[in-house]
Parts: structure tokens; sequence; C-alpha cells
């Protein structure tokens, strides 16, 4: 399911096997991956660098019962680049409440030379948001969408973000399982996700999805997107965020499920609308929804198999 990742069932024991370009990250019982590097060692010219503290720029903080990633480095290097102005308030939101960024005038741009700058710090935003600050997924995500030609307000939005992460340093994704796999391929891991979206969202009239999917109540991805259509109501778009995390719930049961590994059915699905709950558990139809009807058929079509249920969270508790 997953073309970097590897695994060999050794003495009824999982161990796996990561790679990333060049690096290569083994996970499994000590006794059986020291054994797994040395033979790795004679196949290959390659270092052993010993316990995993950090990988692909993060650090790796791991308790009995945790793993916590941050980026201190790259913390440090929005210190030392980008000129933040840490007098007066600091913000406490990664992104301005309320506010929409909007395409600049071209006689507005910034010189060449800050835009370059510019995309280096979002080009660094995009990394960290990926890997260790999921909370700055929507305010990079807008930030993004100008990379091609910034103005002022677009540099301020993108320095406010980094402020925000210089003053919460402390801050990173914590992965922290809700149980302990015991180790048998006969445990049934639990997957479930959270899907929403913010309706109309900017002057092209495109909603954003966000959307997070678990393992054992840890996130195992989120993501924040500008749907690529426009959405004619509310139901429609939060419809088209469900399938989006679905679809990554999917992938997600797919790898456990290539490794041997079981996964409990159905999946638990999250949203806040119950237009779009309705319409994924009620085999009706009206004319009006008929343009949606594959993205609704795909997600009926789970359910009915015991692959899926859905059920209404209150949009207070909607952490997407």
């Amino acid at each position: 399911a997953d073309p970097c990742l590897y695994f060999k069932w050794i003495n009824n024991q999982l161990t796996i096997w990561l790679t990333w370009v060049d690096d290569c990250l083994t996970v499994g019982r000590k006794q059986i991956v020291l054994a797994e590097v040395e033979k790795m060692k004679r196949l290959y010219d390659c270092d052993d660098v010993g316990e995993l503290k950090e990988y692909v720029g993060c650090k790796v903080d791991r308790t009995e019962d945790s793993i916590k990633l941050t980026q201190p480095v790259m913390i440090q290097s929005f210190r030392d680049e980008f000129d933040l102005d840490f007098s007066g308030h600091q913000p406490r939101t990664p992104g301005e409440p309320g506010s929409v960024l909007q395409k600049g005038e071209e006689r507005n741009l910034m010189p060449k030379d800050e835009q370059k700058k510019f995309r280096k710090g979002v080009g660094k935003l995009l990394h960290m948001m990926r890997w260790t600050r999921p909370e700055i997924l929507n305010s990079v995500r807008e930030v993004s969408r100008y990379m091609s030609g910034a103005i002022e307000s677009h540099m301020l939005a993108m320095k406010r973000i980094m402020k925000y992460v210089v003053t919460t340093l402390n801050r990173g994704l914590t992965l922290k399982p809700k149980r302990k796999w015991n180790g048998s391929p006969d445990f049934e891991f639990e997957l479930t996700g959270k899907s929403d979206s913010e309706y109309a969202k900017d002057e092209s009239r495109r909603s954003v999805n966000g959307w997070s999917t678990f393992l054992e109540g840890a996130p195992i991805s989120m993501r924040s997107k500008m749907m690529p259509i426009v959405a004619l109501s509310v139901t429609e778009a939060e419809l088209f965020s469900a399938v989006l995390c679905v679809q990554d719930m999917m992938f997600a049961m797919r790898v456990l499920n290539a490794m041997g590994l079981k996964v409990k059915l159905p999946m638990i699905l999250e949203i806040d609308n119950k237009g779009a709950k309705d319409l994924v558990s009620n085999w009706s139809i009206g004319g009006r929804t008929r343009h949606i009807e594959v993205k609704q058929y795909f997600l009926r079509e789970l359910r009915e198999a015991g692959i899926l249920k859905v059920i209404w969270t209150s949009g207070d508790d909607m952490a997407s």
C-alpha cells in the first residue's frame, strides 16, 4: 500500500523499515531491530546512527506511552532570518480571526528580493505544518496561495504565523495512543476520522475543507485544502470534506492490512453537518442533490458494506 514501507514478521513479531530518500528508519523489538540493522549494514554501505532522536528535520522525544515531534532548529531559523518584531502584543492564534487574505494588485507587489524571502518563509512553514504543528495548517494554506505575487499584507500574515510558532515553541505533534498494542496480529486497531468545512471562504467563494484521521486516538494525518470547485451548499462542502477524510482512512486501513494487521469495522467518521450525515445514511435522494450523487454513493457503499459508520458531532467538539 505504501512504496516506502517494508515489513517482516520474525518469530511472530512485526519489524518495519521506512525509507525517506537516503534515510532509513526501523521499528520493532530492540533485539530484532539490532539484528536486522547488522544485516542491512552487510548489504549496503550505510551508517548506523543509533536510537531515533531526530528524523527528517524533526526532533523526536519519546516517553513510555507517547512520542512528541518538534522542530527547534527551524523555529530558530525564523528568529535568525526573518526580522520578527516581538515588541508589543504577541499573537495567540496563527491567523487573524475573521480575516481573509485578498489577492493584491500588480502595482502593490513587493520587490523581487522580498518575494524570494516570502517564498522561502512559506516553504519552511509548509514543512512545519505537515510534520509538527497542525494548528497552523489553515493559515499556512492561505499564505501559500500567493507565492507568485505577494503584497505587504501577505508578508505580515506569514510573519504573524512565525511569531505565533516562536512564542509557543514547546508545542509539537504528540502521538499518544489510547491503547497499547499487544503485538498480536489478531489485535483490532481503531481508525477514526473527523471532517469539517468552512463555506464560501473568500472572494472565489470556494469552501475550505479540513479533515484529520486518527489511529487509536493518535493523529496520523491532518489536512486543510480549498475545494477545487464551488460548492452550492454547506452540505455539499461538508460531504466533499467527508469523502477526502474517508479516502485517507481507507489508505491507512490498507497500509495496516498490507502488513497483516486488522482494523476494527466499521470505522467511525465524525461530521458536524446533519444534512451530510443524512445523505450518507439514507438511500432516498432528491433532484437538488443529483450533482453530488457520486460522493454520496461512494460513502453509502462503504456504510452498507460495514466498513464505515458516520456520526454527527457538535461543531464545538470538531478538532478539524
